[in-house]
């Protein structure tokens, strides 16, 4: 079903959501899909389908490819997933371990998520200027809006949810300890463990982020989908498919619109990349903004080109 398929008039506030998302995420109760889907629906709603990504434009000689990807990542309306591991924060997507759980064992649960899953990550506003700054360069790079109002997750074999916000990391049980040492995870082990990839520590609340998981360990039996949910191992087996590159360049939604970082033009490189881009996204029929500091309050706004 796509996302703008329901009715977006019920008001639903993110803590809500969340809590929705906990329960889907460990299908705590038979009815967690449905509820969740209506959920995410509505929340959407509110903010008209749209989501939104931060980048970087500007980078040395060393990076040129950062700036061609980017490019055709306007182009094609792509987006890199990446690994979990790739995070700027070292405890996202990680478990509260024992102190005295075996080494090994550790490295493999640790390693599992980087060896199944690429992850994309969104948030629900273009005018943040936390985001601006952490993520475009301190205002000098853009934001990409997308339209997931016709974006089905299940056509496109991915998980899609908003991450949740918790002062406590997801605890590695005993009973989760001894299924995987012996290579013995059910259904409910499986889903335990992709939960980790959506809980992240209250202090990054300020994001309102969601996330795409694209399975990249593909087996022979079962095809591609969602592989963390099928494989009876989460390690490469004989048969199966082990995807090796860190990033998955995985076709978004529709490109709404593009935000230019109100500091892009402080610099004539910042000039040149600007008006190239500009033109990029006039031939695909993109719109664009220029974001534009408040002249009294802490805002920016953004001014159609």
């Amino acid at each position: 079903m796509a996302l703008g398929s329901a009715d977006g008039k019920s008001i639903i506030t993110r803590e809500e959501l969340e809590l929705k998302t906990a329960q889907w995420l460990l299908k705590e109760d038979a009815a967690s899909d449905q509820a969740f889907n209506k959920a995410a629906h509505a929340y959407l709603g509110k903010l008209h389908y749209k989501l939104y990504k931060y980048q970087q434009v500007l980078s040395s000689e060393a990076e040129k490819e950062k700036y061609l990807r980017l490019k055709r990542h306007l182009q094609k309306h792509e987006m890199s997933l990446s690994c979990p591991s790739r995070f700027n924060d070292p405890f996202d997507c990680q478990f509260a371990f024992p102190d005295d759980l075996d080494g090994e064992l550790f490295m493999r649960c640790k390693n599992s998520l980087d060896a199944v899953w690429r992850v994309g990550c969104l948030t629900e506003h273009f005018d943040n200027r936390l985001m601006w700054s952490h993520y475009a360069d301190s205002h000098r790079g853009i934001c990409i809006e997308y339209d997931f109002s016709s974006f089905s997750p299940s056509l496109d074999r991915v998980v899609f949810a908003p991450v949740v916000y918790s002062s406590k990391r997801p605890e590695f049980t005993r009973e989760l300890q001894d299924h995987l040492s012996h290579n013995q995870l059910n259904l409910q082990d499986r889903q335990y463990l992709t939960s980790a990839l959506f809980t992240k520590d209250t202090i990054w609340k300020y994001e309102s982020e969601w996330r795409i998981l694209k399975g990249v360990h593909i087996c022979k039996k079962y095809g591609a989908y969602l592989r963390c949910f099928m494989c009876h191992h989460l390690t490469q087996m004989p048969g199966c498919y082990q995807e090796s590159d860190p990033y998955f360049e995985f076709t978004m939604p529709p490109i709404s619109a593009v935000y230019f970082g109100a500091a892009i033009n402080d610099s004539c490189k910042g000039q040149v990349a600007k008006k190239e881009l500009q033109e990029l996204c006039s031939r695909a029929g993109i719109p664009t903004f220029s974001m534009r500091l408040d002249k009294a309050g802490y805002a920016v706004r953004p001014i159609p080109e």
